[in-house]
This record gives C-alpha cells, sequence and structure tokens, in this order.
C-alpha cells in the first residue's frame, strides 16, 4: 500500500473514473485535469502514468489492480470485470493520517492564499467519505496546534507569492521596530518563510546589492511591479531556499561566514539538547556525567545569541572569543535590570 498520501488520494480517482460507466476509457489528460479539479492543484499526466505504473504492482507497494490500455478505444480500463481498489480497505493508521493531515491544512484556512484548503479538503472529505468534522471543537481536545496570537501581515501573502511566481518585483513601505523610523523598499521576492507563527519574505535588493529579509507583520504598504526583472532573476539563479539558512538558528540568515561554536551545557539542560540539538551541525566532543561539550556552525547573530540566553546558566561558550565577549556583555546588561 503507497505511504504517500497525496498518492493514495490519486488512485482513488483515479479507480473511480475507470469504473464510471458514464465516461469509460478515461485517458490520461482526462484523468491528470480531474485529479486537478479535485485536489486543486497542478498534477500532469507524467504523475498519471507513474501512479498506474504503481497501481498496478503487488502489494504492499500498489494494488495488483489489472489497469490496461484500450487502443481502440484511446483510453485505460480493467480488465478484470468489477474490479476496485476501494475493495482494498485502507489499514486504519492510514485513514487516521489522512484525517490528520486534513485537519492540519484546515488551520491555515484564514491565510488568504491557504483559503481553499477548506474547500478542497471538505471536497476531498464528500467523494472519500473521511468523515472529517473540521469544526469538531474536540480536536482542540486531543491536538492543539501552535497558532498565532496575530494574523497581521497575512494579507501580503497572496500578493507576494504571485510576485514571486510571476517573478516581478515588490516595492512596499517597511516599519523598522530597532531604528524606529519607516522606510520605503524594492525587492525581488524569491522565498516566503514561516518561522514561529510570523511570515517573511527574502529577495534580493538591488540597491542594498545584497538579499535581505522582512517580517509580512511590519509591512504598512505594498504594491507589486508588473514589469518582470528577469535579469535580475537570472543573476540570482543560484539562490537555493534550502541552503540558504543552513547555517542560521532563526530566520537571519549572515552577513558573514559561519564560524565554529564551542559550548558546554550542564546538566538538566544538556539532556534536551541532546534529545533535541540546538541546530543540525551539533556535534558532541565529549560527555561527562554532569555535562557535554558540543559544537556547531552557525552564523553569529542576534537570533544566536537569544537562543544562547535562553539556555540560561547552563550553558557556557568556550569559543570562539567574539561570542564570548559579546554573550559577557548582554549577561552583564541583564544583570544591570536588577540591581
Amino acid at each position: 500500500m503507497p505511504s504517500n498520501k497525496n498518492a493514495i488520494i490519486r488512485h482513488r480517482i483515479i479507480d473511480q473514473c475507470i469504473n464510471n460507466k458514464r465516461h469509460r476509457f478515461p485517458t490520461l489528460e482526462f484523468l491528470a485535469d480531474y485529479c486537478s479539479e479535485i485536489l486543486e492543484t497542478n498534477i500532469s499526466t507524467s504523475t498519471i502514468e507513474k501512479d498506474i505504473a504503481v497501481m498496478k504492482k503487488n502489494p504492499p507497494i500498489g494494488y495488483n489492480a489489472p489497469i490496461v490500455y484500450s487502443k481502440k478505444n484511446k483510453g485505460y480500463t480493467y480488465s478484470e470485470i468489477g474490479f476496485s481498489i476501494a475493495e482494498l480497505n485502507l489499514q486504519d493508521e492510514e485513514w487516521d493520517a489522512l484525517r490528520f493531515s486534513a485537519q492540519l491544512l484546515y488551520q491555515y484556512r484564514d491565510v488568504p492564499i491557504f483559503s481553499n484548503f477548506k474547500n478542497a479538503i471538505e471536497r476531498i472529505n464528500t467523494r472519500f467519505s473521511l468523515g472529517i468534522q473540521l469544526d469538531d471543537p474536540i480536536l482542540d481536545q486531543r491536538v492543539q496546534f501552535e497558532t498565532s496570537n496575530s494574523a497581521s501581515g497575512m494579507e501580503w501573502i497572496d500578493l507576494i507569492y504571485n510576485a514571486i511566481k510571476n517573478k516581478f518585483p515588490i516595492t512596499f513601505s517597511y516599519q523598522n521596530i530597532y531604528k524606529k523610523k519607516t522606510s520605503s523598499y524594492t525587492l525581488n521576492p524569491y522565498l516566503l518563510k514561516e518561522y514561529r507563527n510570523r511570515w517573511y519574505v527574502i529577495g534580493w535588493s538591488s540597491e542594498r546589492d545584497d538579499y535581505l529579509t522582512f517580517a509580512l507583520d511590519r509591512m504598512l504598504s505594498l504594491e507589486v511591479i508588473n514589469v518582470k526583472q528577469t535579469a535580475d532573476f537570472k543573476q540570482r539563479a543560484a539562490f537555493n531556499p534550502k541552503s540558504f539558512f543552513h547555517y542560521a538558528t532563526g530566520i537571519m540568515e549572515g552577513n558573514t561566514k559561519p564560524e565554529i561554536i564551542e559550548l558546554i551545557v550542564s546538566d538538566p539542560i544538556s539532556k534536551l539538547v541532546m534529545l533535541e540539538p540546538l541546530h543540525s551541525s551539533q556535534k558532541l566532543i565529549s560527555e561527562k556525567t554532569d555535562e557535554i561539550h558540543i559544537s556547531l556552525k552557525l552564523f553569529l547573530n542576534e537570533e544566536l545569541y537569544l537562543r544562547l540566553l535562553s539556555l540560561g546558566p547552563w550553558c557556557k561558550v568556550v569559543k570562539p572569543t567574539s561570542l564570548k565577549t559579546t554573550m559577557k556583555e548582554l549577561v552583564q546588561q541583564m544583570g544591570k535590570q536588577y540591581k
């Protein structure tokens, strides 16, 4: 049985189409369009071909479905009359996974660009009888998702997403809470990123000749410039969303090269750090009964400082010297607040 839940849904749609007596012998194009319509996303004919190939395989990979192509009717059918994968019921944990995934998506229904999630889930729920109760308050009594206290800035998501998709620059006014002033910016947006229930846009600023990150909830106005800056985008083809934040501890990338950091973390926080590493680069140098010595490769920025401060007196910076000095100054400033 396929483990990919999107594939499972497509397989059931294909099965229904093949068994539809009103539209017999569906083509690849028909199946792709029908899946796209129900799932409200673009499904290619090549994906449908792969789905059919999987469905024809023996369990547990597929369903041993006797799907054949009729040259005469130029479409697909079952060579075995009355066959349907609906007879091969999903396991309880697979149905639970489908329901849980739908409920997970449903929490984003108030975000403009995700507003169609509710309709899509309800249509899938109806067609496949998942038994999903999206508005059932009992969900919060069993599973509570992290939610934002403020939806500010979400109104820009749809505009920015389409600007990224169409390679349009954006111009906006932005409130800098640190410098306490409002400035105007023009940006070639490359990535929308959610971090701790807040949304950010990352892009290239020709004026600054650098990548910049902006919080959407600090934007006061925004306009999409409907003129493609193709050449400018091509120059930044090296931008890789996966590697851009590789050495970051949050939403802020570094303006300098990452550095090797060594920390000594004592119990009981050391056990938490071992269970939940501070970063994917974390390595264990040595371990004692009451402390651990670890290394990381990270950008030195404000988000890292805050992360280390959150570990309190159970964390000591060993190197580099610049980070030790910064942390010492921050701790001294904190101490002054309580004199």
